[in-house]
């Protein structure tokens, strides 16, 4: 049996998505920062939301997840996750102790194996760069099972659209209208038009053996993750030529659970082949919570974003682009990046 740490948790309809990290090496615990003083309770008044363009270097780490570096209360920076596949931003539970924030309501949340309560703080502002975000009442998980100090979700997105360019490591979030054009607009980008479901986008034109799925850009994850849903479908196709093999994922919550490990021979998104995409499936509370249980339901991890040049998300447009990488534009029906290919026309 392999076993394999995922994390994930679902609070209020938080979907902190999983992240793969096999044997790579623990991150940095939050409680190693250095102590820093409490925050005055005049502090904690949220200051005007300001929406600015900025760009961001980010950092892959270990999972091959995005961190950036993020002030809390004016103290920091600190290295945050930026995860689409959370409704809600996560803050450490050891970091918001040592910084003397206030706690806020105790929180039932459902994690990928089941459920738990957990405490909330009182977040008087995050920043990064020149980019000011309102205060927020952020749940709380302990750090070694975040693998970080925490986690940026869409409730500090949704009104705006990241770009996230991998060649240059660098990541831009800006304000943006309804009916805005796309920033990525070469002729082999790949649009998908979306919907929303609880703050996350959910790709409209995906398929597996001609079936309809549901597929989540998850920036928060290193791999995908499949509901029992496609699970069966997968199943279904005796011409899978991958065998299932048994896993264990770690839910941001500590718990084990157990489930199945296999790649997919193809997925079609909008015109587009993924090929021979690593998967693990499980019976996720989260994904009942998320309503997406019955239909076959993907969360597409870091391993697959990675591999273009540049990804739009653009939230209030309901749309994400894929820009190819350039020695696979001129490439039709052929692999790129080990597990893409572009259709022909």
């Amino acid at each position: 049996m392999t076993k394999a740490i995922q994390r994930s948790a679902l609070c209020a309809l938080l979907f902190a998505a999983p992240a793969l990290v096999g044997a790579t090496p623990a991150p940095a615990d939050p409680a190693s920062i250095p102590a820093a003083s409490p925050v005055a309770a005049g502090e904690l008044v949220a200051p005007p939301v300001i929406v600015a363009p900025f760009i961001e270097p980010f950092d892959l780490d270990a999972s091959r997840r995005m961190a950036v570096k993020v002030m809390v209360g004016g103290q920091g920076p600190f290295s945050f996750l930026v995860d689409t596949g959370a409704e809600r931003t996560v803050i450490a539970r050891e970091l918001a102790q040592r910084l003397g924030l206030t706690e806020g309501a105790k929180l039932r949340l459902a994690t990928i194996g089941g459920s738990a309560t957990v405490p909330s703080y009182r977040v008087a502002a995050l920043q990064m760069s020149k980019l000011h975000l309102a205060s927020v009442e952020a749940p709380a998980f302990f750090g070694r099972h975040i693998g970080a100090a925490g986690l940026i979700g869409v409730d500090m997105l949704e009104e705006r659209r990241v770009l996230i360019d991998f060649r240059k490591e660098s990541m831009q979030i800006l304000q943006t209208r309804r009916r805005a054009q796309p920033i990525i607009r070469d002729d082999d980008a790949i649009v998908v038009t979306a919907r929303n479901s609880a703050g996350r986008l959910i790709l409209s034109d995906a398929r597996l053996n001609g079936r309809r799925i549901d597929v989540i850009v998850d920036t928060g994850a290193q791999t995908s993750v499949g509901n029992m849903a496609l699970q069966r479908l997968v199943a279904a196709k005796r011409a899978n030529r991958f065998p299932f093999t048994a896993t264990t994922l770690g839910a941001v919550t500590g718990e084990d659970v157990p489930a199945l490990h296999t790649a997919i021979k193809r997925i079609v998104i909008n015109g587009m082949d993924v090929n021979d995409l690593p998967v693990a499936f499980a019976d996720g509370q989260a994904f009942r919570a998320l309503g997406l249980h019955e239909r076959p339901a993907l969360l597409l991890g870091m391993d697959s974003l990675s591999l273009f040049d540049r990804v739009e998300i653009d939230f209030p447009n309901k749309r994400v682009v894929f820009d190819l990488p350039d020695e696979a534009s001129h490439r039709a029906n052929q692999r790129f990046a080990a597990n893409m290919v572009m259709r022909g026309s």
